[in-house]
C-alpha cells in the first residue's frame, strides 16, 4: 500500500511540474520518457491516473494533463488542422444550436477520431482552399460557412447570416467551386 501512495505522490509531482512550465497537453512519449518501466505497468498507471481524474485521455497516445480549450488541444495533436464547419460556426454565434462534434479542415485524409470525450471529424480541403483561419487555428466566420457548403453541400438551419462580413464572404468565395458560389449566391437572396 505504501509503494502505491508513493507512486502516485511521484505522479502528482512529475503531472504538477509539467502543468507549472505550461504544459496543459502531453503525448505518451512523455511519460515514458518519465517511467521507464514495463509498458504494461505504464498503460496501467495511466488508466488508474485517467480514473482518478488527473489526467484525461484525448486521443489515442494524447492526454490532458490541465485545463485547455479545444482549440488547444486540436494545435497539439493535429496542428495542421483547423476549426471550421459546424464547430467554427457556433463558435462564432453564426449557428446558434450545440455542437457535439469537433469538425476539422486539413490537407490530410478524411477519418474521425472518437475517444471517451471527444469526436474529432477532420475533413480533407484542397490545398488552395487552405486558409482563413487565426493563429489559434479557428476559422474565420466566412470561411467557416464556405467551408460548411463546398464540404457539406449545404447549410445547418437557423444561420445567423446578418453577423457575417458580406464582402468578406464574396471574396473567399470566389476562390471555391462554382457550386459552392452558387450556394452562396442563393444564401444571400433568401
Amino acid at each position: 500500500m505504501k509503494d502505491m501512495r508513493t507512486s502516485l505522490f511521484m505522479w502528482l509531482g512529475f503531472l504538477n511540474d509539467l502543468r507549472r512550465r505550461g504544459i496543459k497537453i502531453v503525448h505518451r512519449s512523455v511519460f515514458e520518457a518519465f517511467y521507464r518501466g514495463k509498458e504494461a505497468s505504464l498503460a496501467v498507471i495511466l488508466n488508474r491516473l485517467e480514473k482518478k481524474g488527473l489526467i484525461t485521455r484525448v486521443t489515442r497516445n494524447w492526454y490532458i494533463i490541465a485545463p485547455c480549450e479545444v482549440w488547444e488541444i486540436v494545435k497539439a495533436i493535429f496542428p495542421s488542422a483547423y476549426l471550421s464547419l459546424e464547430w467554427a460556426l457556433h463558435y462564432h454565434d453564426i449557428l446558434d444550436q450545440e455542437i457535439r462534434v469537433i469538425t476539422l479542415v486539413w490537407l490530410g485524409k478524411t477519418k474521425i477520431v472518437r475517444s471517451n470525450k471527444y469526436i474529432f471529424e477532420l475533413h480533407r480541403i484542397s490545398p488552395k482552399l487552405y486558409f482563413g483561419f487565426d493563429e489559434r487555428m479557428i476559422a474565420e466566420p466566412e470561411k467557416a460557412l464556405l467551408d460548411t457548403i463546398y464540404i457539406r453541400g449545404r447549410v445547418p438551419p437557423e444561420l445567423n447570416i446578418e453577423l457575417l462580413d458580406l464582402d468578406k464572404l464574396n471574396n473567399y468565395a470566389r476562390l471555391f467551386p462554382k457550386r459552392v458560389k452558387e450556394y452562396v449566391k442563393e444564401l444571400m437572396q433568401k
